[in-house]
């Protein structure tokens, strides 16, 4: 009997123990990242924003200007993301070195004649700790970063086609928490989260690609990672839905932008 129970004690101290490690793979292996952000590179000072104020946007009154990289942008505020319009502006300064960047953003503006996807993937780590990635990275700093800080980039340095798939560090990540607080106070900021047609959260992410295009690895690590799915069309497209879509609404902004909202 005494042989019995210390076998039975065994057998149960070792499933705990396949259970614990088990539990601890997994939690290893689930991705530590999340959907920030989206940029869309437009023609120069944004024209193309008319059509998402048509769809019931607001857009944001403020034009932030890159410094160090050559551009200057406009967004659309969403409680847990944002919905940037890029452009190359030639009033903003290019940092020594980066003359290189400066040409691919230029070459995302004139994606339906050169072939480059003009949007950009933000991202950020929903730990403090970040734990390796399972596709190369490559960094950068542009000069208005905090020093000590950067943007590590997941799509190979030298693609031509695949859109910018990037982690943003924590202090420049989008807080709903923070987001909700200034909706809650009646400043002037609160009005860009007040969209005509009640949007309030991004929800999904759907990327559509040429028939052509390959998806590298790290499009698809960020797919398995839940950030977005893609699927293949005619052209580069992207589908934002909103509120998992509880309206039942569904705007086309092509040609204007290559962008189709749900919500």
């Amino acid at each position: 009997m005494k042989h019995l129970t210390t076998n039975w004690k065994v057998r149960f101290l070792c499933a705990m123990v396949l259970s614990l490690v088990g539990a601890n793979a997994s939690i290893a292996g689930k991705p530590d990242i999340e959907f920030d952000h989206i940029w869309l590179f437009v023609s120069p000072n944004a024209p193309e924003r008319a059509a998402l104020e048509r769809a019931g946007f607001r857009v944001s009154p403020n034009v932030n200007r890159n410094d160090g990289q050559g551009t200057a942008s406009v967004a659309f505020e969403f409680y847990n993301s944002y919905l940037e319009l890029m452009w190359p502006d030639s009033t903003v300064s290019v940092a020594p070195g980066a003359e290189r960047a400066a040409e691919k953003f230029r070459q995302r503006m004139l994606w339906r004649s050169s072939g480059w996807c003009p949007f950009g993937i933000g991202m950020h780590r929903t730990s403090a700790v970040s734990t390796p990635l399972p596709v190369p990275t490559w960094s950068i700093t542009p000069p208005w970063m905090r020093p000590g800080t950067a943007i590590e980039i997941l799509t190979p340095r030298e693609d031509t086609t695949s859109p910018s798939l990037f982690l943003e560090p924590q202090y420049l990540a989008v807080s709903e928490a923070g987001n909700m607080k200034i909706t809650r106070s009646h400043s002037k900021e609160a009005a860009m989260f007040a969209h005509k047609n009640g949007v309030k959260r991004i929800t999904s992410v759907r990327l559509v690609t040429p028939k052509s295009y390959r998806p590298i690895d790290a499009l698809t690590y960020v797919q398995d990672a839940g950030i977005l799915t893609f699927d293949r069309g005619a052209e580069w497209a992207v589908e934002l839905t909103f509120d998992k879509g509880r309206r039942g609404k569904t705007k086309d902004l092509r040609p204007d932008l290559p962008l189709v909202v749900r919500y």
